[in-house]
C-alpha cells in the first residue's frame, strides 16, 4: 500500500516558491521617475496625461448622454495607469552566485513540487 504525500508536497513546495520569491524581491529595486510619451518626434511629458480625463469629464459634464465622452475619459485613464507603469525602472542588486542559485534552486523547487502535485493523475 502506497501513501500519498500530495499535502505535504503541495505545503513543501509553498513555502520553497514563497521563500525563493521572498529573497529574489529582497535583491530588486524599483525606482520611479519622469516619463516623456514620445509618438514619432512628438513628445509629451508626463503630467500632460491627465489633458484628455479633463477634456471627458468637461465633455461628460455638458453631455452626459455623448459616448465620445466615455472614450475620452476610459482612454484618459489608461493613459494614465499606462504612464505610472511605464515610469517604473526594475532593477536586480549585485548579489553572490551562492545568493542566486540559491533563489533560483528555492524558485524552481517550489515550482516543480507545485506543478507535481497540482497536475498529479488522479487515476489511482
Amino acid at each position: 500500500m502506497k501513501r500519498d504525500n500530495s499535502l505535504l508536497r503541495f505545503f513543501l513546495g509553498v513555502i520553497l516558491l514563497g521563500a525563493g520569491l521572498f529573497l529574489f524581491s529582497q535583491r530588486v529595486i524599483v525606482r520611479s521617475g519622469w516619463y516623456v510619451w514620445r509618438v514619432g518626434t512628438f513628445a509629451m511629458p508626463s503630467g500632460l496625461v491627465v489633458v484628455p480625463l479633463i477634456i471627458g469629464v468637461i465633455w461628460y459634464f455638458c453631455n452626459p448622454k455623448s459616448v465620445i465622452s466615455k472614450i475620452i475619459m476610459s482612454l484618459g485613464v489608461v493613459f494614465i495607469v499606462l504612464t505610472v507603469i511605464m515610469s517604473i525602472s526594475i532593477s536586480f542588486m549585485a548579489t553572490s552566485l551562492f545568493d542566486y542559485i540559491l533563489i533560483l534552486l528555492l524558485i524552481a523547487a517550489g515550482c516543480g513540487l507545485l506543478l507535481r502535485t497540482l497536475f498529479k493523475r488522479r487515476d489511482e
